[in-house]
């Protein structure tokens, strides 16, 4: 026996602004595909079928999104200089739309599903940056995740002179003369295997 379907809540109405601007976009589209030639033209049509899907009622295709790719990638290799301004009009709805219809959306699946609505979580990009650094400010003296690129040793860097601090003049000898014997020999370190 089949475990009994739950039902999908529809979506939120989408907001007027949102809609009246892919509506215009639409027809921007349109009418550059009409113009354009080659690559660029396929990349207007993938990009109408994209804006087109952001519909709420329109299906979920994920071939659409290769199909963009592939053509950007395309387009990439042979491309217009300057870029069209339609191809920024897209990329600002997208945006936009992510912004303020992904932030319903995502408020309503919190509603229905905390523990899920964790998971999909989609911040807007001036959001991202006082949100991680809330975590870490609640761990005093507790190291945040570090990469290859961070180093403990190293002080903070700054870019004011003031504040630099007096640096270390052994240490500042031993990198120099570690430069130095790297540019004479920049196979020095290397491992052959």
């Amino acid at each position: 026996m089949a475990p009994p379907k739950k039902e999908v809540p529809q979506l939120p109405p989408e907001p007027p602004e949102l809609t009246a601007k892919r509506e215009k976009l639409l027809v921007d589209l349109d009418e550059q595909s009409k113009a354009a030639t080659g690559v660029f033209q396929q990349v207007l049509r993938n990009m109408r079928k994209l804006v087109a899907s952001s519909a709420p009622t329109a299906p979920l295709d994920q071939q659409l999104y290769t199909d963009v790719k592939d053509a950007l990638t395309r387009f990439m290799k042979e491309p217009i200089l300057p870029p069209p301004p339609i191809l920024g009009q897209v990329v600002e709805y997208l945006q936009y739309r992510i912004n303020t219809y992904g932030m319903t959306i995502q408020k309503m699946a919190l509603e229905m599903n905390p523990e899920i609505a964790g998971k999909m979580a989609v911040q807007p990009a001036g959001a991202a940056a006082p949100a991680a650094a809330a975590p870490a400010a609640a761990r005093p003296g507790a190291k945040g995740p570090s990469d290859g690129f961070e180093s403990s040793s190293k002080g903070k860097m700054t870019l004011n002179p003031e504040f630099a601090g007096t640096p270390d003049p052994k240490a500042e000898q031993q990198q120099l003369e570690s430069f130095k014997a790297w540019m004479k020999n920049p196979a020095l370190g290397k491992l052959k295997g």
